[in-house]
């Protein structure tokens, strides 16, 4: 008998939701919406219910970051001077390593907005959750990294192509469970189909974040959780949201 009484349910705690939106085989074949403006809209309107946890996980993301990068200024000394070229590959690794720490970390907070974008129960926890794929997660970040790099230097706008293209790797590493270089490749094709309107997305991510600055700082409490969460709506369009997703 069903309870007149019982609050209402939403539909996206059912795990059937997943099916509802996007799939790799249909990002693959370019059959996904970009809309950059209705995505900020989108994100805006489902703002509420997700600040407050992602900031305290964007704080503990922040405390661990400044101690890994204390400890590794410690134990190396300095870095990298482009100034005088003067490469120090101790350094180098040193700070690979921080990369190696902090890429389940800033997943995790990736994850928090994904499954906010789908109604599941969000939770400071996940930035912790992903150091299970600590190694593909780290191989993508350096071959995204020195590919992009590399297209930089070649006339810059083959890098400028592939840091948008390569933009849903991480994402896909974690909630897809691909490999690196699958996701790399499969971020690539996808994007690739609606490739101006991720850049304009880029661009207006950009100018948010600095009204976010322009508005003495505080503003950034919007701007940050927003433009994570618009940038999860967009992946969830695109590749859709594993049934682990929505019940992790």
């Amino acid at each position: 008998m069903t309870d007149i009484y019982k609050a209402p349910e939403a539909e996206l705690t059912n795990p059937s939701v997943a099916g509802e939106y996007g799939s790799v085989e249909k990002a693959l074949a370019g059959e996904f919406e970009l809309k950059p403006i209705e995505i900020i809209k989108q994100a805006w309107a489902n703002l509420d219910g997700m600040k407050m946890t992602f900031w305290l996980a964007a704080i503990v993301y922040i405390i661990i970051y400044a101690v890994v990068t204390g400890i590794v200024a410690a134990l190396v000394g300095r870095s990298f001077d482009p100034i005088t070229n003067d490469f120090n590959i101790v350094a180098f690794i040193a700070e690979l390593s921080v990369g190696l720490v902090m890429a389940p970390l800033g997943a995790g907070l990736f994850m928090i907005g994904l499954k906010h974008s789908v109604g599941a129960t969000i939770a400071v926890g996940e930035l912790f959750k992903h150091f299970d794929k600590i190694i593909p997660l780290f191989i993508a970040y350096i071959i995204s990294t020195v590919l992009t790099g590399l297209g930089f230097i070649l006339l810059i706008i083959p890098g400028i192509y592939l840091a948008i293209a390569f933009s849903m790797a991480i994402p896909l590493v974690v909630e897809k469970n691909m490999a690196p270089w699958e996701a790399l490749m499969t971020s690539r094709k996808a994007v690739t189909h609606k490739w101006f309107p991720m850049f304009g997305f880029s661009l207006l991510s950009a100018l948010i974040m600095l009204a976010g600055v322009l508005a003495l700082v505080v503003g950034l409490i919007w701007a940050v959780p927003l433009i994570i969460l618009a940038a999860a709506t967009i992946y969830r369009d695109m590749f859709g949201v594993e049934e682990t997703t929505l019940n992790s």
